[in-house]
């Protein structure tokens, strides 16, 4: 999701989500526009934090924002990947 859109996680009904990585900043060009001014920027919160909002759930959402994660990257556009399993 790119920065201020929210990301959504669900399970079908009797699993739960296992986050496994997550990445809340910039490491490429190319995805969500810019500007960019990096693409040496994460968040050291990215998986704690997703991990404590969906982890063991059926489903979360998760906002891709500087509030949630910090801001690790002035004026460059973010985004958040996640990736898990049910």
């Amino acid at each position: 999701a790119c920065e201020y859109r929210t990301l959504s996680l669900t399970c079908i009904p009797g699993l739960t989500i296992n986050v496994l990585h997550a990445l809340y900043g910039r490491t490429q060009h190319g995805i969500c526009g810019g500007p960019v001014y990096t693409t040496s920027c994460r968040s050291s919160s990215s998986l704690s934090v997703v991990r404590g909002r969906c982890q063991g759930r059926s489903s979360c959402s998760v906002a891709a924002s500087n509030g949630v994660f910090g801001e690790p990257c002035e004026g460059t556009l973010k985004y958040l990947e996640v990736t898990y399993q049910c």
